[in-house]
């Protein structure tokens, strides 16, 4: 099972508590999934295709909570592998008109609205609704740790535009893609997608996407400690064998016997330990040295090598 169908099962099982949120979530799944037929005798349709049985069900539980007749077909869908689609529909005359009039499609005049009424998503709990009611009917989500990607596609782009700013009254962020075919609203961010997850109450799959931002972290701060700790002995690498060249160029040039006692100590002890840091030749050194100390007498060795050449 995808990422996406777990967060649609986990949505489809939230709580539809307010009548305002439900006339929001199902303003959402007929604008993103439905088409508005009318037909003779003062007569409207209203149809919905869904590829998932759950979100099926919840739009069929949203509209009988309106009262309202609803007939539901199964068809068997043979494009991109076989699955089947869930169809419902809805037919009838006054009472679908105020129903059609009530989630937006349309207006009090009775004519087709192609903007969504901002009574509809007027209050928080009815803008989160109203997104989740579009991500089940027409959304995806990337699996976590592939790179973040969520987005709710329509043809309509007066629907993508409410669904951005209804998005950005809740400190959302939702782009808007213009492309030719299956335009979208879209997030590549992934704290805004775990915030949008928990917005529309899909706190499972949330939590997973915090598990992969943390495994991300973790994995990003242990390959700079890394990278940190390889770079450092590579340059602890180099600056030995300089001063062990250094040293080895005083041996043979006659310096050798005119160096200070305690330059001859520590080029001893680089000599006898070429691998060891700084701090380790001090605390071998008798009596034992400070860094700053062991490395001053290191760097004066190197210069009078330097300068004998």
């Amino acid at each position: 099972m995808s990422f996406t169908i777990q967060a649609k099962q986990e949505l489809n099982r939230v709580a539809r508590k307010r009548t305002c949120c439900r006339t929001a979530e199902l303003a959402a799944l007929f604008r993103a999934a439905g088409s508005f037929h009318i037909k003779a005798r003062a007569e409207y349709g209203l149809h919905a295709s869904f590829g998932l049985s759950a979100t099926a069900r919840t739009a069929i539980s949203l509209v009988r909570s309106f009262d309202l007749p609803i007939e539901v077909r199964v068809f068997d869908e043979v494009r991109l592998g076989p699955h089947k689609r869930y169809e419902i529909h809805l037919e009838g005359g006054a009472r679908l008109v105020q129903f059609l009039n009530e989630i937006g499609v349309l207006s009090d005049s009775m004519s087709l609205q192609e903007r969504m009424p901002p009574r509809i998503i007027r209050k928080p709990c009815c803008q989160a609704s109203f997104l989740r009611g579009a991500f089940i009917a027409s959304g995806s989500v990337s699996e976590p740790g592939a790179p973040a990607h969520l987005e709710i596609y329509s043809g309509s782009e007066a629907f993508l535009e409410t669904l951005g700013d209804a998005a950005g009254s809740l400190e959302l962020t939702l782009s808007l893609n213009q492309r030719r075919r299956n335009p979208a609203v879209y997030s590549k961010n992934l704290q805004s997608i775990r915030d949008f997850l928990v917005t529309v109450g899909a706190h499972q799959a949330a939590l997973k996407f915090e598990e992969r931002a943390i495994m991300s972290s973790v994995r990003s701060d242990a390959n700079r400690l890394a990278n940190c700790d390889q770079a450092n002995a590579a340059r602890c690498s180099r600056a030995a064998a300089r001063q062990i060249q250094a040293i080895e160029k005083l041996q043979g040039s006659g310096g050798w016997e005119r160096l200070s006692g305690v330059l001859i100590d520590i080029a001893e002890l680089r000599l006898a330990h070429p691998s060891a840091t700084i701090a380790e030749l001090g605390q071998m050194a008798d009596p034992p040295l400070g860094k700053s100390a062991v490395n001053h007498r290191l760097r004066r060795l190197v210069a009078l090598a330097n300068v004998r050449l």
